[in-house]
Formats: structure tokens, sequence, C-alpha cells
């Protein structure tokens, strides 16, 4: 019988999700295939919400949005922290929604 206190069968990662406005769907893969990120998932959405599309003129409340991605990927602790960066600057002419979470994954040695 295999004791498993001796080994672990998931490693330490991070799940990124960004939910952005539909136009950045192709920037935010050449992203992270730049980033040799070996697989993620999008996901069209949709909301309501102070972090979906910005318009000219601010709406006094929030407005549906019809296009939106989810776009989920697990990583290292630092290509997070690159991913993160990136949206940010991306951040200041488009709605974007980032966040991360510590995660257990089930992987191979080799994904992150």
């Amino acid at each position: 019988m295999l004791d498993f206190d001796q080994f672990s069968l998931v490693e330490p990662a991070y799940l990124v999700t960004v939910i952005s406005e539909s136009v950045l769907k192709d920037s935010l893969i050449r992203l992270l295939k730049n980033l040799k990120v070996k697989s993620y998932t999008v996901s069209e959405i949709q909301g309501e919400g102070r972090y979906m599309r910005r318009s000219a003129e601010p709406e006094p409340s929030s407005s549906f949005v019809e296009t939106s991605i989810e776009v989920r990927a697990i990583v290292s602790q630092e290509l997070s922290n690159v991913i993160l960066y990136a949206l940010k600057e991306q951040q200041r002419e488009f709605a974007i929604f980032a966040y991360r979470q510590q995660v257990e994954a089930l992987i191979d040695d080799d994904a992150l």
C-alpha cells in the first residue's frame, strides 16, 4: 500500500483569472504564448459591474456588457506577477479585472 504522506500529488501554483473586453482576446492569448504558458482557457461571459466596458462619459450605474471574456491559466508565482504587471499597463485603455489565487494543482512536472 502506498504511503501518501511521503509524497504529494499536487504542486503549489497560482490561478490567474482575467475578465476583459472581448477585443483583448487575441492580445491576451499572445501574451500567454509569449510567456510560454502551456495551457489556458478562454470563455465568453456576460455580466454587469463597474469593471466592465468603460465609456467616454461615466454612466450613473453599471451597464450590461454583451461580450466579455474570461481567461484562466495556472502558472508559477513569478509568471503570475508578469501577467498582472502586463495587464496593469492595458488597464489604462480597456476594462480589465484580474486576480490570482494560490492553488494546489495536479500537474505534470513540466507544466509550470
